[in-house]
């Protein structure tokens, strides 16, 4: 998923996790949602499927796998040790997918794959799965982690939650598309001075129902637009300002509403997965921590809005900062290829780590937390209440070499009444050495 700021938003805040990257806030992702059907796209020349799924028992019979052997030399050695070692392959279209190793918990999988274009140049250094699921899991995570230029193979990682029972079940992985061949634009100068940008008259706003014509989007006013249900945006189309070497999109639109800054673009580019944002600089070239919210919509022939992703309107609260010496830039991406197919395989996900679950009963000002489960893949906190975006629960862990590690941020989600927020370490823990868990300043022993 890789809409506007939320993506980067997400991308770095996880640079430091060697485990797959994920989106911290499943809020957020909910929100950026893709649009499956492809708009206009390239596609490849197709061959005949062959579909080869072939599994090799675990254990002592991994040395005798030369890719897992492989990934063994990508990965860190804290990981190598956590892998489960898999081979299950498949192939569609020309490419060749396998699935080479795995570690997961009863809630949460992590598993390595490469991409491998038989037939042609398909796959590079900037591949993105784009349409891609686990079996018994519902928010995922993919990044590409290494690529070998002369073998031209790249090897992703992928991380999926929101599982139950994981643990010695049989996992399906599917992709049915990707990217390749992207651009990345980055400091583009809009040339728009933000002193000369007025309140726009009602006349030249109109109405976007929350609820039936917008696509997706994302940022921290999302949920109370969402509760609105019909807000106001600038009217569509009213000006054209092109961006330099951004030949896919331009800005339709800039003005203030309610006293928030709004710059609605128009995309016209063929790329299914074109996106970007904007942001503030100060007078030395330092970017200004100021994110802006986004929607994505449509508008039909008549100026009205509909369902669609053609225009994105992105809202600045500036309220609390000074845009006297402020320049407004954009950060903006398109892929020149986009591949289907259908590439599946099948296999048992089995962890090689043990895992701790402890009662507890914890209540803060909206949760209660139940029961606390440790393991390689981090800790997991399963409560009775409410969380938003807001939500940030303090977190840290003791190791019994007196060392301790502070968890900044969640991934929280609701099951069945439940919520369940999973904090993900830098690399995989070693549960007999957890000695004690401390939340919001409540210390609860694991040994």
């Amino acid at each position: 998923m890789k809409f506007d700021h939320d993506e980067t938003i997400i991308k770095n805040a996880l640079d430091t996790i060697e485990t797959p990257e994920y989106d911290i806030v499943s809020n957020v992702e909910r929100k950026i949602r893709k649009q499956k059907t492809p708009m206009k796209f390239k596609r490849s020349v197709s061959v005949a499927i062959v579909c080869i799924c072939l599994m090799v028992s675990v254990g002592v019979m991994a040395v005798t796998i030369p890719s897992f052997n492989k990934l063994l030399s990508i990965v860190s050695p804290d990981i190598a040790l956590m892998l489960q070692p898999i081979e299950a392959s498949c192939e569609d279209n020309g490419i060749k997918m396998e699935v080479l190793g795995a570690m997961n918990d009863d809630e949460m999988a992590v598993i390595y794959i490469t991409m491998k274009d038989l037939v042609g140049d398909r796959i590079d250094e900037t591949l993105d799965i784009y349409d891609y699921n686990l079996t018994g899991t519902n928010i995922s995570n993919c990044q590409i982690v290494h690529y070998d230029e002369t073998t031209k193979t790249a090897t992703l990682r992928m991380r999926a939650n929101g599982g139950k029972k994981l643990n010695g079940k049989k996992a399906s992985f599917q992709v049915e598309s990707f990217l390749v061949d992207k651009l990345t634009f980055d400091g583009v100068e809009t040339g728009i001075d933000l002193l000369d940008i007025n309140e726009v008259e009602d006349s030249q706003t109109i109405s976007l129902d929350m609820n039936n014509d917008v696509l997706g989007g994302g940022g921290e006013l999302f949920e109370e637009f969402e509760t609105q249900g019909i807000i106001g945006i600038l009217k569509p189309d009213q000006m054209k300002i092109t961006l330099p070497e951004i030949d896919f999109m331009y800005i339709s639109n800039i003005g203030y509403i309610d006293g928030r800054l709004h710059i609605q673009t128009k995309w016209v580019g063929d790329g299914i997965d074109d996106h970007g944002y904007f942001y503030f600089v100060d007078a030395l070239g330092n970017r200004i921590d100021k994110n802006p919210d986004s929607i994505y919509f449509g508008v039909d022939d008549l100026g009205n809005t509909k369902w669609g992703r053609n225009y994105i309107e992105y809202i600045f609260d500036v309220d609390d900062i000074n845009l006297h010496d402020l320049k407004l830039m954009g950060y903006f991406v398109s892929h020149g290829n986009y591949v289907t197919g259908n590439w599946k395989t099948t296999f048992k996900l089995k962890s090689v780590g043990e895992e701790k679950k402890i009662d507890c009963n914890i209540k803060m000002d909206t949760l209660n937390v139940n029961t606390i489960k440790v393991s390689l893949l981090g800790i997991t906190l399963v409560c009775n209440g409410e969380i938003d975006e807001s939500t940030r629960i303090p977190i840290s862990i003791n190791m019994t070499d007196g060392s301790s590690q502070t968890f900044d941020c969640g991934i929280s989600y609701s099951d069945n009444g439940e919520v369940r927020i999973k904090y993900i370490p830098s690399l995989p823990l070693d549960v007999s050495k957890v000695e004690s868990v401390n939340i919001n300043g409540t210390v609860i022993d694991i040994n």
